[in-house]
């Protein structure tokens, strides 16, 4: 508070150079009263500049413009003890003073003096006995020690001013830090990363402890207590120093315009802490709502970054060997395993991306303030994460057709290599079998050998084609632009099954692997040409010798 406050002036009150009980003149004035004192010989000009300062501002500003009516008791004192008071008057609040009544002592040698002396100050100044006080100021309104009926008791009016005078200060110093509470929850700022809006919500959850740690219970039981004193109620206090057992507190207290005058002032003040700690409340759980959205947003981008990161690093380590198949059996097997222990790895992203997305409903459903960044930024993920997932099927159909195209291709192999020789050297005349029957069981296995190798022919055939159409599928999926990814890179697992070049380029790939089966093919077209010419050879044989036996058993018989 801007104001001078009691307290600043306590001891200048504690000696009585001045009161001011709350009387008025007959003209509705507030009446300032320099009782006869003893202490004023020892007073200083500036004790009383200061003490006027602090009782001029105590009563209202309609009050105040009336003009103040001055009552100097000069009794029992001499003007030397006066002349002070009229100085300090003139020269620091002369525009305040309407009237200044001087009670002429009781040694009237001065007398000549004091009138002298009075034509220098810019407010009137009345020498006047005790008796013709009444005609200015009405009994009532004069205390005691001026033949008055007025209650005043000092001690008990600089208590109330004090704890007036504190309740305000309490009061204005707790607006004050509310107001600066709301400034701060006022603040509209979001967070633009996790860590930061963490921070935000930490900050405002201690934001909500100030708010109630504010002592407004504490000000408002003040408050209230001392309404109960200015209205006469007032039992014990934390403010009561021995009088509240006393006739002149209740008088004082309810018959003293001047703090009656305060209580619109303290029920205001009372009032304003209420309504501000609840208007803080509210915003505070207004903005909660909004930083836990803000949290919410920026957890869900961050998982959705990882997520991003993820598909796009492996991704880009799965493209490396897209199309790279394998040139055996074995290899193409081991590929096989590894793209499986990739796609159940993946699986586990799978239910990352799935929980992120289920995340991202959730907060479309709560009404979002970001609702149109949740939707674009889950549709991102949504489509990534669907064409990681057809690249892995993809890949996978492709493994599976080389691993049957290399084991069908190493099978016939094997029936070409190790079955073709054994079947060739049986068919030969001179290890042919001489029985007919036995004949015919091997022109029937040697027909049926036929038949499995023409079997396993065409299906190594047919796998070959399938393996490289879908060796051209993929290189075209490997020249699609890729995703972009400005993110920083998360953890995750990789695809380490390279073989071969892996050299990233998938023309290149494609080409080695679309030779490699071509390379197989014609080999096994080879061998298949050589095989049906030796079979036919031997089926000629073993048909000429299956007819020359038949020859020989008729001749026989004839």
């Amino acid at each position: 508070m801007d104001s001078p406050r009691a307290l600043d002036v306590l001891p200048l009150l504690q000696e009585r150079l001045a009161e001011l009980p709350g009387a008025r003149d007959r003209r509705g004035g507030p009446v300032l009263f320099f009782p006869a004192t003893p202490r004023r010989e020892r007073a200083k000009p500036e004790d009383y500049r200061r003490l006027l300062q602090y009782l001029l501002s105590i009563p209202c500003e309609e009050q105040r413009e009336l003009g103040f009516a001055v009552v100097i008791d000069m009794r029992g004192s001499t003007w030397s003890t006066v002349k002070p008071i009229l100085k300090v008057l003139q020269e620091h609040c002369n525009a305040l003073i309407h009237v200044a009544y001087i009670i002429k002592p009781d040694n009237f040698w001065q007398k000549q003096r004091t009138s002298l002396a009075s034509h220098k100050y810019k407010f009137e100044t009345c020498l006047i006995g005790l008796d013709a006080l009444p005609k200015s100021i009405d009994t009532s309104q004069l205390t005691l020690d001026l033949d008055g009926s007025l209650i005043y008791d000092h001690a008990h009016w600089i208590e109330m001013r004090l704890a007036l005078e504190d309740f305000l200060w309490q009061a204005a110093d707790l607006l004050d830090r509310l107001d600066d509470l709301q400034e701060d929850l006022s603040r509209g700022d979001l967070a633009d990363d996790l860590a930061g809006a963490k921070a935000a919500l930490d900050l405002h959850n201690e934001m909500k402890k100030k708010i109630l740690k504010a002592p407004v219970e504490e000000v408002d039981l003040v408050g209230q207590r001392l309404l109960q004193r200015l209205s006469g109620e007032g039992g014990p206090s934390g403010y009561d120093s021995g009088y509240s057992g006393r006739d002149s507190e209740a008088s004082s207290g309810t018959t003293n315009p001047d703090l009656q005058a305060c209580v619109p002032d303290i029920l205001q003040h009372l009032e304003a802490g209420r309504t501000a700690q609840q208007q803080l409340l509210s915003l505070w759980a207004h903005k909660k709502a909004r930083l836990d959205q803000c949290f919410q947003l920026r957890l869900f981008e961050q998982d959705c970054d990882k997520m991003l990161d993820w598909i796009c690093r492996n991704r880009e380590v799965f493209l490396s060997n897209y199309v790279e198949i394998g040139h055996s059996y074995q290899l193409a097997q081991q590929l096989q395993e590894e793209h499986n222990h990739f796609t159940a790895n993946s699986m586990n992203a799978f239910i990352n991306i799935n929980r992120v997305l289920g995340a991202a409903s959730r907060l479309l459903e709560t009404g979002h303030y970001a609702a149109n960044r949740i939707r674009h930024v889950a549709g991102r993920l949504e489509r990534a994460w669907k064409e990681f997932a057809a690249g892995l099927d993809e890949r996978n159909a492709v493994l599976s057709l080389s691993v049957m195209f290399h084991h069908k291709a190493e099978q016939l192999h094997a029936i070409y290599v190790e079955s073709t020789p054994a079947w060739s050297q049986a068919c030969e005349v001179g290890n042919a079998p001489s029985d007919i029957s036995e004949l015919e069981a091997a022109i029937h296995s040697h027909q049926s050998l036929y038949e499995a190798m023409c079997q396993a022919y065409t299906e190594v055939h047919s796998t070959s084609k399938k393996l490289l159409y879908q060796l051209d599928h993929l290189v075209q999926v490997c020249n699609q632009p890729g995703m972009e990814s400005d993110r920083k890179h998360g953890e995750g697992p990789s695809y380490e099954g390279s073989r071969g070049s892996g050299g990233g380029n998938p023309a290149a790939d494609y080409s080695e692997g679309a030779g490699h089966v071509l390379n197989v093919i014609h080999q096994i077209l080879n061998h298949h040409r050589a095989l049906e010419q030796r079979w036919h050879s031997n089926k000629i044989k073993l048909h000429q010798r299956l007819a020359l036996r038949l020859f020989q058993g008729d001749v026989k018989q004839v």
